[in-house]
């Protein structure tokens, strides 16, 4: 038995060797299983478009992250007006600052072409309408032959004309600034031939009064309108405010012998206003001869007291700023229109 004992050691030896080995081998088998199995979930179609998505959501964040950084937010866009600005600065801003206004639209039309109730009274405060409130076809087309009829011009005139020259002041931008005035409040015919002194009421030119045939002459004005009447017939009544009318524009014409006369008709008052010889009745008596003293002088005549005058002859309350007879700029819209209208009639002559 002793002999033998190595024997039963080996085969014990070997017995073991078999367990162990059978032991490893199955935690190979399960270790190999396992590798197949993960080798499974990283290869399967679902979790690698799971993978695709994460990739993909991260390069979108990531390029997120890029576009908003100052860098990116300095990237040229087009504004409005086809300039280019840098971002985070608007169109309207980029305009206002380079004196612009966007050019979407014509000016006095929305983007769409229409023409709004606001902007048409607009439009009507700019004075440039015909009679009927529209630019007609005619209008247009010698617009500026228009507008430049008026170069070198000057008006002459009392309050009434004071007003329309205050109405002129505030716009600008039309043909209007071509004008010039020589109006004051209570100028006549009649005084504008009285020397001056510290009481007259001449207008004033280059900071001080003057007669007015010395200020049309350092305006070196081409044509010369007059308005005046108002305070003359209570004082020469109508015959003798006709003859210092004509004695005024006599004194013009000696200094000034190529200028253009146009007299401007006197315009009506208020119905029941009437005071004096300040008559709507009497006012076209005179009208009339001024209309004759042009007529017979080769001078022009503007009607724009018949323009205002409502269906009985007076001065339509509409047009009326006073209760009086001083007049509102609606009614100052009117003189333009018939202003326009004089001078497309005259432009060849």
């Amino acid at each position: 038995m002793k002999k033998n004992w190595w024997r039963y050691g080996i085969a014990v030896g070997l017995v073991m060797v078999a367990i162990i080995g059978s032991f490893g081998i199955k935690a190979l088998a399960a270790g190999k299983k396992t590798m197949r199995t993960g080798a499974d979930i990283v290869t399967g179609a679902s979790e690698i478009e799971s993978i695709k998505i994460v990739k993909n959501t991260y390069q979108t964040e990531g390029e997120k992250g890029i576009l908003g950084t100052p860098e990116a937010d300095k990237t040229e866009v087009e504004s409005g007006n086809g300039e280019k600005t840098e971002e985070g600065e608007s169109g309207n801003e980029a305009d206002a600052e380079g004196g612009k206004t966007g050019e979407t639209a014509e000016e006095g039309t929305s983007e769409d072409g229409v023409v709004s109730d606001e902007e048409a009274g607009e439009a009507s405060e700019s004075g440039e309408k015909t009679e009927s409130g529209e630019e007609g076809e005619g209008a247009e087309e010698n617009a500026e032959e228009i507008d430049a009829y008026f170069d070198d011009s000057v008006f002459i005139g009392d309050s009434i004309m004071l007003g329309f020259r205050n109405y002129a002041m505030k716009r600008q931008d039309t043909f209007l600034s071509r004008m010039n005035f020589l109006a004051a409040g209570s100028f006549s015919a009649n005084n504008a031939l009285w020397d001056v002194n510290d009481e007259s009421v001449h207008p004033v030119y280059q900071g001080e009064q003057r007669q007015v045939w010395e200020s049309v002459s350092l305006m070196g004005s081409k044509r010369v309108f007059l308005m005046l009447g108002m305070n003359d017939l209570n004082i020469t009544g109508v015959e003798g405010s006709c003859e210092k009318y004509e004695e005024l524009i006599g004194k013009i014409k000696e200094k000034n012998p190529d200028a253009e006369i146009i007299i401007m008709s006197m315009t009506y008052v208020l119905k029941g206003k009437e005071t004096g010889k300040l008559q709507n009745d009497i006012i076209r008596e005179f009208n009339g001869m001024l209309e004759t003293m042009a007529e017979k002088n080769g001078w022009g005549y503007v009607n724009v007291a018949e323009a205002l005058a409502d269906g009985n002859g007076d001065l339509a309350e509409e047009y009326c700023s006073d209760g009086f007879a001083h007049q509102n700029p609606e009614a100052y819209d009117v003189w333009v229109s018939v202003l326009r209208k004089y001078a497309d009639e005259h432009l060849d002559k």
